[in-house]
C-alpha cells in the first residue's frame, strides 16, 4: 500500500480524541469495571458521551419516514450528487456506529456515504411491526432524498438480506453497481421455517420482557464475556483501543430492543435467489463478500455458499479477513478498511 493510503487507513482507525466526552481512551476504559455491574454503569448519561464519537455526531441527523424518526449518518451535503453513494445497512440488533471506521474511510477518500439506524434499532423510532420488505421500502424512501448517480450497497449480517431485497426491488430505479456482503448469513435460513422457532419468535415478540430478563440477568451480567461480545469479537489483541471497541459494542448491546429483534425475525422475508441470479445475469453488478475467518455467528462456509451459487460470469470475490470474528469493522478495523479500500473503493495497493 502506498504511504498515503496506509496513513489514511491508520487515521480512520485511530480512536484517540474521537469520544464526545473528550476523555482519553485509557481513562474511559479504566472507568468501566468488567463484570456484573458493567451493564448498569454503561447505561449512565456520561457513558453516552464516552461511546459517541465526534465523527458520528457531526454527520448525524433524523429523517421523517411515515411519521417516525430514523437516524442517518451521512456526508452528502459536501459532495456532488453525481458521485457514487455508499449505502450502509446494519444487521439484527445493530446500529450505524458499527460501520464507523468504514464511514470515516469513505469520507477520507472524498466519497459520499449514507448509513441508517434501521427502525427499532440504534436511535431510530420503533415500529409496531417490522415486515422486511417494508423496512426496505423505508430505506429506499431515505435513499431517494440523496440523489445518487450510482450506489454501492453494503450490508452486514442480516443487512445482507436487506441489501439483496433492496437490489432486487429497486435496481431499475437506482443505479446499483456494487453489492458488498459483510459476514453474510446462510443463503437460506431453514431454521426460521421450523414451527418451534416460529412459536418462539411469536412469544418473544408478544412478551419481550422475558428475553430482556434473560439478557440482563444471565448474559449481560457477564460483562465483556457476554454472548454479544464473545461471539462478535475473536481478535486476541488486548489493547486500549480494542477494549474500547468492545465496551462501545457492549454499550450498544444493552440498549437493543428485544421486541424489535423478534419483530424483524417475525417479518423475515427469504431472498428469491433465482430472481437475484436472473437480475445479475442482465445487470452489470460487482459482488464483494467479506467474512472473518473466526466468525462463529455466520461462518465462512455461509459466505462461500453464496459466492459459489451465483453464476460464474458474475464479477464476484470472496475475501477472508484473518483473525476476525463477526464484527469485522470493530474486531479487525485496519484489515477490513485495507481490503475495503482495494476491493470496493478500487484504490490500488
Amino acid at each position: 500500500m502506498s504511504f498515503d493510503l496506509g496513513r489514511i487507513v491508520d487515521e480512520v482507525c485511530f480512536l484517540e480524541g474521537q469520544p464526545v466526552s473528550e476523555r482519553p481512551l485509557a481513562a474511559i476504559v479504566g472507568e468501566y469495571d468488567n463484570g456484573p455491574t458493567l451493564s448498569k454503569a454503561i447505561k449512565n448519561i456520561d457513558a453516552e458521551k464516552d461511546f459517541n464519537t465526534v465523527f458520528i455526531a457531526d454527520h448525524s441527523e433524523y429523517i421523517d419516514v411515515k411519521g417516525k424518526k430514523v437516524r442517518v449518518c451521512h456526508n452528502c451535503q459536501i459532495f456532488s450528487q453525481v458521485q457514487e453513494l455508499y449505502l450502509f445497512i446494519h444487521g439484527l440488533g445493530g446500529q450505524l456506529e458499527q460501520f464507523e471506521p468504514l464511514l470515516r474511510l469513505v469520507n477520507a477518500m472524498g466519497q459520499r456515504f449514507l448509513a441508517i439506524d434501521l427502525p427499532g434499532f440504534g436511535k431510530s423510532d420503533e415500529w409496531d411491526e417490522y415486515p422486511m420488505l417494508k423496512v426496505v421500502e423505508a430505506v429506499e424512501e431515505i435513499v431517494i432524498k440523496f440523489h445518487a448517480a450510482k450506489i454501492a450497497v453494503i450490508g452486514h449480517s442480516m443487512g445482507c438480506y436487506l441489501a439483496s431485497h433492496f437490489y432486487q426491488t429497486y435496481h431499475r430505479v437506482n443505479p446499483i453497481n456494487q453489492i458488498v456482503f459483510l459476514s453474510p448469513p446462510k443463503r437460506v435460513l431453514y431454521e426460521l421455517q421450523r414451527n418451534v422457532i416460529q412459536w418462539g419468535i411469536w412469544v418473544g415478540y408478544k412478551l419481550p420482557w422475558l428475553f430482556d430478563f434473560y439478557r440482563s440477568w444471565f448474559d449481560q451480567s457477564k460483562g465483556l464475556a457476554s454472548s454479544g461480545i464473545r461471539d462478535f469479537f475473536s481478535n486476541d489483541t488486548i489493547s486500549t483501543s480494542q477494549t474500547y471497541r468492545k465496551l462501545w459494542q457492549f454499550h450498544n448491546n444493552v440498549q437493543i430492543k428485544s421486541r424489535a429483534i423478534f419483530g424483524y425475525l417475525s417479518g423475515w422475508k427469504p431472498i428469491e435467489w433465482e430472481k437475484l441470479k436472473h437480475i445479475l445475469d442482465t445487470t452489470p453488478t460487482k459482488l464483494v463478500v467479506m467474512c472473518g475467518d473466526r466468525d462463529v455467528v455466520t461462518p465462512i462456509h455461509a459466505a462461500q455458499e453464496i459466492v459459489e451459487y451465483l453464476p460464474e460470469h458474475v464479477e464476484k470475490i470472496l475475501i477472508t479477513i484473518p483473525n476476525c470474528g463477526h464484527h469485522v469493522c470493530f474486531d479487525a478495523p485496519t484489515e477490513t478498511c485495507r481490503l475495503f479500500l482495494y476491493h470496493v473503493l478500487n484504490k490500488q495497493v
